[in-house]
């Protein structure tokens, strides 16, 4: 993409803080007199930070969840309050292709060892060790990524989702590092100098009760979620109409065909209030194979290209659009993640990586 010379501005700054620039032995996609055709920011987290950590908890049951399922939910968000608990965390709901309700935490530190400590007193109740079987699952699924290994990228300034909210310093100014395809991983502090490539296979044990899913090296983990809350009524039809049904469609080919191009598991969310009340945001969550496939997907895939394009022309015809999107990704190595699921149905998360890559098998419960 070439310059533009309207937007050349030095306060235009890099996405890789300073304190993790190192010379490159990996080329940029993008030139050095590339200009991003519209602000885009990163988060800048404090500089002793090594590891975050985001965690996902998650209950499910035949639709409607179950009031049993709902308890263990709440529980869950009960032991988030305690001693080393998270620094944020939040609602979300989801409805998976095997028709199974999904009721969600997410929670994220930014101390890989108040997380360990919190985890270790708290797992056996968060998994429901020592329970007898029940009618609904849970599940836990957590990855701890070296600050280097995990980016940000938002369209407003204004709006701390997700990891932001725990990025104590705050957001970038304009980055360079957006608007072109392979910027993801331009703006990873650690593809500065590795390729990022996956070194083996996941391993999905088949035994019945709680199931522990192994996984391999630099699998790739990218959250994305859009929030329409400001928009007025125009620009929210619009969304509807236009953008919205093409993303669903994306989301719907991860979920069921994404073992295809290199996609573990996908799930299309709302964010809710935790009593059954959704938001007006919505986000995928999805795990995949590599950094490498996820762009390929990204940039060639032609349900990814319909989602950009739907996307492009919605923000053409609504000048000074408020809908706000944001975007984390993570490359973790094999002892940076941590799958369990109990009494969950087959294709829940990484169970699904069951599933050889190249196909697109939907799966059974366990």
């Amino acid at each position: 993409m070439a310059p533009d010379p309207s937007r050349q501005d030095p306060a235009i700054e890099s996405s890789i803080p300073r304190h993790f620039t190192v010379k490159r032995t990996r080329p940029k996609r993008a030139g050095a007199g590339y200009t991003p055709p519209y602000p885009s920011y990163s988060v800048r987290f404090a500089e002793g930070v090594s590891n975050l950590v985001c965690a996902f908890l998650g209950v499910q049951s035949r639709a409607p969840l179950s009031h049993e399922a709902k308890v263990a939910s709440a529980g869950m968000w009960e032991l988030c309050a305690n001693e080393d608990g998270p620094m944020s965390r939040e609602h979300a709901v989801h409805t998976d292709e095997q028709g199974f309700d999904n009721q969600v935490i997410i929670a994220y530190w930014d101390d890989v060892d108040a997380y360990g400590r919190w985890f270790k007193k708290h797992r056996d109740a968060l998994i429901g060790a020592g329970l007898e079987p029940s009618d609904y699952g849970r599940w836990i699924e957590a990855v701890t990524p070296e600050a280097r290994g995990f980016e940000t990228l938002y369209s407003s300034n204004t709006f701390p989702e997700g990891a932001a909210r725990m990025a104590t310093g705050g957001f970038t100014g304009e980055i360079q590092e957006h608007g072109y395809w392979g910027s993801m991983r331009d703006r990873l502090p650690i593809a500065q100098t590795d390729a990022l490539e996956p070194v083996g296979d996941p391993v999905v044990p088949r035994n019945p009760g709680i199931v522990r899913v192994e996984p391999h090296d630099n699998l790739a983990v990218i959250r994305s979620g859009q929030d329409w809350s400001l928009c007025d009524d125009a620009e929210r039809a619009s969304y509807f109409s236009d953008v919205e049904p093409q993303l669903k469609a994306g989301m719907d080919f991860l979920t069921t065909e994404g073992a295809s191009i290199g996609c573990y598991a996908n799930r299309y969310m709302t964010s809710s209030d935790g009593n059954g009340n959704v938001l007006e945001q919505s986000f995928g969550l999805s795990f995949w194979h590599s950094l490498e496939d996820m762009e390929r997907w990204a940039e060639s895939h032609p349900t990814h290209v319909a989602i950009f394009r739907s996307a492009m022309t919605f923000l053409q015809a609504n000048a000074g659009a408020r809908l706000r999107l944001s975007h984390e990704v993570a490359v973790v190595s094999r002892d940076q993640q941590y799958y369990e699921y109990n009494n969950c149905h087959a294709g829940t998360g990484m169970l699904g990586a069951r599933r050889p890559l190249g196909t697109a098998t939907p799966g059974t419960r366990t």
